[in-house]
């Protein structure tokens, strides 16, 4: 089973979070992990529900600082 990763960040360092998310590619390919980011959230979701339930919901959280 994977383990859910929740990955946190500021919009303007997008860039970093997309890198992440391209090298952990083989990990989530493989089924060792699953990400979650706030990109995810499907308009018209509360982006505040969906945010918290994937924190609660996750394994490891990711802070990535800038």
């Amino acid at each position: 089973m994977a383990v859910k990763v929740f990955i946190s960040y500021a919009h303007k360092d997008e860039q970093f979070k997309d890198s992440l998310v391209e090298h952990m590619s083989g990990l989530v390919r493989a089924n060792a992990v699953s990400e979650w980011n706030d990109r995810k959230i499907v308009p018209g979701q509360d982006w505040s529900d969906e945010i918290s339930e994937n924190l609660a919901s996750s394994e490891i959280i990711l802070f990535l600082i800038s």
